[in-house]
Formats: structure tokens, C-alpha cells, sequence
């Protein structure tokens, strides 16, 4: 809800640099798999920088069935900053990606071999290519200006075949969006406050072409095809999205203070159009239309305190908003209404805390809130999504990290560091049997610990993960669409529904640096998941079932600089 990635790349260096590097891993269960990357960039005099880097992944996982993975990720980025005020960036991104799916296992399945696959036929693929450009000028020493602008078309297909291996289904999707997002921002000084304002405005459209079409599987589970044919297409669905925002905010410091009080506006129109086809048995599907507009004031404040250039104190409200998506309005309902209840999220997100940096040590305490009124939660393909009322999610979350040498000289080069997360995330609304007990697919804890020493021109880490268990009770509905109550926690036979235990994972890693006189050679070797712990998830899509986690797994790797 709200949330934001930030992909950090490589930056463009000053001087023309270039490195190879590749990590190759094996484990017991699958073959060999390696992961390379390369990088060269750099900047020329008349101030034009570029940088080409690649990133893939080929070879076997560590089950049957999931062979052939074979992902290849390009970005070319370039800056210019033909004068002292204006900058311009221009990025082109590239991903392709295909793999085997081994799917889920139900219990027995699971209970017999883990790491079997029954899934013959079950395929991914997908590809996606962008750009992106971004104009940033300083108007003068308090005001700055920025544009940034993006466009991008991918498309994702899959092969899946049926829970009774009788058809094949193929589900080719394409999407593109188109993004403009300008901004101003100001300082100023009033009184004896130091004010920064920043205004701007975020166009989004997208749109959509989602199809599905079935094929037979004869009792070798091979796809019964004519010559020529390309399969029954029982669905033929497009959609599209647009979207502006508005917004403002304004950083205000004075003394120790740093307030930041905002607010943005929503406006978000979704439309979905189901085409009329023919299903599988021979029957018209009729036409449906959908379509959802929102309009959503968000505000925000946070609130700083500088105890000191090290120490802070913070607390931070904000309002967060998730429209309905192409698939929500598509799935479940009867002609052009949605399914019953279905409405757009919104969450009251509240957090206060405190951080503390310096030379020997840090970490951060934040206690958080996140109020949702109407939480949506998928139940399956034919019922789809549905309204569980409010949720509530609250906890902890704290980290720390330590340099030993601190304790004694003798220890230098040794630093230590650990999390922990504690989550209640909790049903509030009406749901017969559901009523305060736990959402699915979380863990109440999630802790990690770790320590690195570097020493001459080794490097050793040891980390360590652990989370408590999950659950995973399923959302059952009657015929009418009235809940069942039924809130499971014992496994269930097909491996979708049940509690997932808790688990522990260890991780070692040992590294040396040659330096510049062998070429900035860098070579190491460790091993993840040291115990071989096993582990598993649950799904309840289309890849039902069980997933077994990473068994132990060995890996060695190497780079080279230029």
C-alpha cells in the first residue's frame, strides 16, 4: 500500500572503468546454475558519460522441472550536463526472461519427494523494454526544476497446464505505460524557519491486452494440437488505466525541528472490457464492461527532532491509497458489476521512532500502525477477490549494527549486525471465524544476524535468518458468496491451505581481493542454507500447492576490473 522500490544501478564513473564477474551454485537436488554480470562506463571531456551493464541468470534450479531458466537484463545509461544548471539523463532497459515452472505439490506429493515436479508442460516467459528520460535545471541557487518521463511495453506469457493434466492452458498478456512526472521545488527563509517547497504533478496511463486459450493433453501429457492451430482462445480481455496526481509539500526547519506536512490528490479511472468469445464447452461468453473512477485526498506529516548530528527522533502519519486493478474488476461479479463489495484500499499509516548513527555503531527503533478500512484479499479464480473489511497491522521493527573494534584493537575489522520485526496483522471486520486472528502469509517475527571480518585482504561473513510461522487459512465462500467461517490451520490434501512452520537458515562466505595488480581479481566461495533446512510456502493461484525452499547450496564466485 503506497509502497515505493527504488532500483539503485550502477552510476556512470568519471573515469572509464570495466568489470566481468560470475557466481556459479549447485546443490544436491538440479544442476548448475550461473549468474554474470558486466559493467564499462565512463565519462568523456566534453562531459557525456555512459555505462552498459548486464545482469543474467542460466541454468538449472534446485527441483525437477525447473530447468532452462535463461534471463538476460541490459541497461544502457548516459548523463550530460551540457551547462552549469542543466542536466539530462537518458536510460534504455531491456529484460527477456524464460524459465521451466515445476508448480506446487500437494501433501502426499510433497511428503514422497519435495523436489519432484508433476508438471510437464508448465512454462514461463516475458520480456520487457523501456525507456526513460529525465531533464533536471537549476534555475537559481534556491530553485530547481526537473522532468522525468517514461515509457514501457512488456509482455509475460504463460503455459500451465490443468490441476487434472487434461488441457493446456496459455495465457499470453501485454501491457504498456506511459508516465510523466515535472517538479518544482524552492527554498526560502521566513522568519527563523528554512522552508523547502516542492510542487509537482504525475500522469500515468497504461493499458492492457490479456487473452487465454486451452489445448488437449493426450496420456503422455503432450499438448493435442492440429497443424496450424493455435489452441481454443476462450478469453479476450483488454483494459487500461489513467491516472493524476497532484501534490505539495514543504519541509519546514527551525532549531532542532524539521516538519513536513503534504498532501497529494488522486484521480484514477480503471476500465476493463471482457470480449466476446466462445468458452471452452462451445458457449458464448457475453460482453462485459467495468469501470471504477476514484477520487482520494492523501495527506501526509512527519515530524523530526535532532537531538544531535548522530541521534534523531521521528514520528510520521500518511494516508496511502490503492485503486482496484485490471484483474479485481475482471474476476468474480455477474455482467457489468464488479464482484459484491469490491471497493479501492486505503490505509492510515503512523510510525514513531529513533535512529542513532555514528562512527562505531547504529540502529533504529520505529513502532508502526497501518489502519485499513477495506483490506482485498484473493480468494480464487472463480470467486476472485473479496472485501475482508478492516485489518489492522501493527509492531516493531529494529536494527543495529556494531564495530567490534570498539570493545578491543585485537578485534579490528570485525562488525556485527542484527534486525528484528515484530508484525500483528489481524482481521477486524465481520468475517464469521475470522475476526482477530491472523492475515495470510506473514510472519509475527522475522529477525536476522550477521557478522563480517576483513582482515588484510580477506573477507568472511556469517549471516543467519529466521522467521516464525505463517498461516495460510484460505477464504472459502457459499454459493450465495457468504463466507464459510472455515479458518484453516491443518494442511489440507491439495497443499494450498494450512499453517507453514517457522525456520531458520544459516549462510557462510569467505572472499579475497588479489588488488590492482592482478587485474582487481576478486575471488570467493561459501555456502547457503549450511544445515540444509527444509522449508516450504503455499499458493493457491493457478501453481496450487507446496513450494519447497533452497536446499544447501554451494556456490563459488570471481570478478575482474579494468
Amino acid at each position: 500500500m503506497g509502497g515505493v522500490i527504488n532500483f539503485v544501478t550502477r552510476a556512470i564513473p568519471e573515469q572509464a572503468s570495466a568489470e566481468i564477474g560470475t557466481t556459479l551454485e549447485t546443490s544436491r537436488h538440479g544442476g548448475w546454475k550461473h549468474i554474470d554480470t558486466a559493467f564499462v562506463g565512463g565519462t568523456a571531456d566534453n562531459g557525456i558519460g555512459v555505462a552498459l551493464l548486464y545482469s543474467g541468470v542460466n541454468g538449472n534450479g534446485y527441483r525437477e522441472r525447473n530447468n532452462g531458466n535463461d534471463i538476460d537484463d541490459v541497461m544502457l545509461k548516459t548523463h550530460w550536463a551540457p551547462t552549469d544548471t542543466d542536466d539530462f539523463s537518458l536510460n534504455l532497459h531491456y529484460y527477456d526472461a524464460s524459465a521451466d515452472m515445476p508448480g506446487g505439490l500437494n501433501q502426499v506429493q510433497y511428503d514422497a519427494n519435495p523436489f519432484q515436479s508433476n508438471r510437464n508442460n508448465d512454462r514461463f516467459s516475458g520480456r520487457r523494454k523501456e525507456v526513460s528520460f529525465k531533464w533536471a535545471r537549476q534555475i537559481d541557487d534556491r530553485t530547481q526544476a526537473e522532468v522525468l518521463t517514461y515509457y514501457y511495453d512488456s509482455f509475460r506469457g504463460s503455459r500451465i497446464a490443468a490441476r487434472d493434466q487434461k488441457t493446456l492452458g496459455s495465457f499470453p498478456r501485454t501491457y504498456y505505460t506511459f508516465g510523466i512526472e515535472p517538479r518544482v521545488s524552492h527554498v526560502f527563509d521566513l522568519g527563523q524557519t528554512t522552508q523547502e517547497v516542492s510542487v509537482g504533478y504525475r500522469y500515468l496511463k497504461e493499458g492492457m491486452h490479456e487473452s487465454a486459450s486451452r489445448l488437449g493433453l493426450n496420456d503422455s501429457n503432450e499438448p493435442v494440437v492440429s497443424p496450424g492451430a493455435d489452441g481454443h482462445v476462450y478469453q479476450d480481455r483488454t483494459g487500461g488505466t489513467e491516472a493524476n496526481s497532484v501534490y505539495v509539500d514543504n519541509k519546514i526547519d527551525v532549531g532542532k525541528w524539521t516538519v513536513t506536512p503534504g498532501i497529494r490528490f488522486e484521480h484514477i479511472s480503471t476500465d476493463w472490457h471482457d470480449r466476446p468469445v466462445f468458452d471452452t464447452a462451445g458457449r458464448p461468453v457475453p460482453e462485459k464492461k467495468r469501470s471504477i473512477e476514484s477520487n482520494e485526498p492523501l495527506p501526509a506529516l512527519s515530524v523530526m527532532y535532532h537531538l544531535s548530528d548522530a541521534w534523531k527522533l521521528f514520528a510520521n502519519y500518511e494516508t496511502s491509497f490503492g485503486s482496484l486493478q485490471y484483474f479485481q474488476l475482471g474476476q468474480g461479479g455477474i455482467g457489468d458489476e464488479t464482484a459484491n463489495g469490491l471497493n479501492p484500499e486505503k490505509a492510515k499509516t503512523y510510525e514513531v521512532g529513533t535512529r542513532y548513527n555514528d562512527d562505531v555503531w547504529g540502529g533504529e527503533v520505529t513502532l508502526f500502525y497501518i489502519d485499513f478500512d477495506k483490506e482485498l484479499q484473493y480468494t480464487s479464480n472463480d470467486a476472485g477477490w473479496t472485501n475482508l473489511g478492516a485489518t489492522t497491522h501493527q509492531g516493531i521493527e529494529a536494527s543495529v549494527h556494531y564495530d567490534l573494534a570498539a570493545l578491543d584493537p585485537r578485534l579490528d575489522g570485525l562488525t556485527a549486525n542484527a534486525s528484528f520485526t515484530y508484525t500483528r496483522a489481524v482481521y477486524e471486520g465481520a468475517i464469521p471465524g475470522f475476526k482477530g486472528r491472523d492475515l495470510p502469509l506473514y510472519s509475527r517475527q522475522v529477525a536476522t544476524a550477521g557478522l563480517r571480518y576483513d582482515v588484510d585482504r580477506w573477507t568472511w561473513n556469517v549471516d543467519a535468518f529466521a522467521q516464525s510461522k505463517q498461516r495460510s487459512p484460505g477464504i472459502a465462500v457459499n454459493a450465495d458468496g457468504s463466507f464459510t467461517g472455515n479458518y484453516i490451520t491443518e494442511g489440507t490434501a491439495d497443499g494450498q491451505y494450512g499453517d507453514i512452520p517457522g525456520y531458520v537458515t544459516w549462510n557462510v562466505r569467505g572472499g579475497y581481493d588479489f588488488g590492482a595488480t592482478l587485474s582487481n581479481l576478486k575471488l570467493g566461495a561459501g555456502v547457503k542454507n549450511v544445515f540444509d533446512k527444509q522449508y516450504f510456502t503455499r499458493s493457491s493461484d493457478n501453481n496450487a500447492g507446496m513450494y519447497v525452499g533452497a536446499p544447501r547450496t554451494f556456490f563459488v564466485q570471481g570478478s575482474v576490473g579494468f
